[in-house]
């Protein structure tokens, strides 16, 4: 159909396609024709006519989504080899860029080495670089690693601490959506802003949507047994303490027994706890909990404690543990030895001390 938008125009030409005698555009020489082309009953467009829009889909799709081609060829009925084809023309227009970053050999032998010595599923040993703080390394390829374990629906439990606030905020939306977020222990008394349980969980929500957090209002460490008894017999601390036992993943943060240690210092810790704690053998703490270097915990402070205890974190199935910088070195061995992590995320230097005698 040929419509004029600006009076009669006599001069035009057509242009066909040689190999289907098929009129393919009109050019006139004045500027408000327009040529409406009626589709005709015939075969449907070769990928290489698709739209962006549909490459652009079809990518999303297979490797964001993690969708199967054979699942996404049922969705827009077509054959799996045509969607195999569409991925291939989204990797040639662009669309899709693959990049492959191996990992230093140092670091790979280092995370084999560290994994086999601890009994972990995995180890991942970053890079460090002078320009560049060991927690910043760490936490950027915590970040990587944990993304790539999330999918949709997942529970996740998430601790507190400044290393796992630098790699939340490190963590990038993606197309994953209704994650179930617990925090695993109770709240710091007197924290940095930024680094707190609570908001963590928020961020991750924000992050990711259609996810849900169940919050634990109570802090980690409290005044006296009395207290805690009273906190846990609470139905709402009771179900944030279930909700954080049926996570699937859980990640979660290592601390020394240094004096300005984020839980020494912003929990009800006195300084006399901290002296019984070192006394019994104490050498790190690992979701408000301590222990010592054989991994076995030391229960000073269990009585006035509103976290999971050690056998609830160690039935999720998924603990990674984030720690750098060659200070923790001892509290990593510890928290390693208790049996409680899977994944292990640290730095060179901290990875070869902790394979030294």
């Amino acid at each position: 159909m040929l419509q004029d938008h600006a009076g009669d125009v006599k001069d035009w030409q057509a242009i066909w396609a040689p190999s289907t005698c098929r009129m393919l555009a009109i050019v006139p020489k004045a500027r408000h024709w327009e040529l409406v082309i009626h589709a005709t009953a015939r075969s449907p467009r070769p990928v290489e006519t698709q739209s962006l829009e549909v490459l652009t889909d079809v990518a999303t799709r297979h490797y964001l989504h993690g969708t199967s081609q054979i699942e996404i060829a049922r969705d827009l009925g077509v054959d799996p080899s045509t969607i195999s084809r569409y991925l291939k023309r989204a990797r040639d227009e662009g669309i899709v860029k693959i990049e492959i970053v191996p990992p230093r050999r140092k670091n790979v032998e280092l995370g084999l080495a560290v994994a086999q010595e601890f009994g972990l599923s995995r180890a991942v040993v970053a890079e460090l670089d002078e320009l560049i703080e060991p927690i910043t390394a760490v936490a950027s390829v915590a970040a990587d690693f944990i993304s790539d374990q999330l999918r949709v629906g997942l529970r996740i439990g998430i601790g507190w601490g400044e290393t796992l606030a630098a790699v939340v905020s490190r963590l990038t939306p993606r197309m994953v959506s209704d994650l179930q977020v617990a925090l695993l222990s109770g709240g710091l008394a007197d924290a940095a802003p930024g680094i707190q349980g609570h908001e963590l969980a928020r961020q991750l929500v924000e992050l990711f949507p259609g996810s849900r957090a169940t919050y634990l209002h109570a802090p980690s460490i409290v005044d006296s047994a009395a207290i805690c008894q009273a906190l846990l017999a609470d139905r709402s601390v009771q179900a944030a303490l279930a909700a954080a036992g049926q996570t699937e993943l859980a990640i979660v943060g290592i601390g020394n027994m240094d004096p300005n240690a984020t839980l020494l210092q912003a929990s009800h810790i006195l300084s006399a706890d901290r002296a019984a704690l070192v006394a019994r053998g104490a050498v790190g703490s690992m979701n408000a909990r301590f222990y010592d270097s054989g991994g076995s915990p030391v229960g000073h402070l269990d009585g006035r404690t509103v976290a999971l205890d050690w056998d609830a974190l160690e039935s999720i199935p998924s603990v990674i543990a984030v720690a750098a910088g060659a200070p923790k070195a001892e509290a990593i061995k510890g928290a390693l030895r208790t049996g409680c992590v899977d994944v292990l995320v640290t730095d060179e230097t901290t990875a070869d001390l902790l394979l030294s005698s």
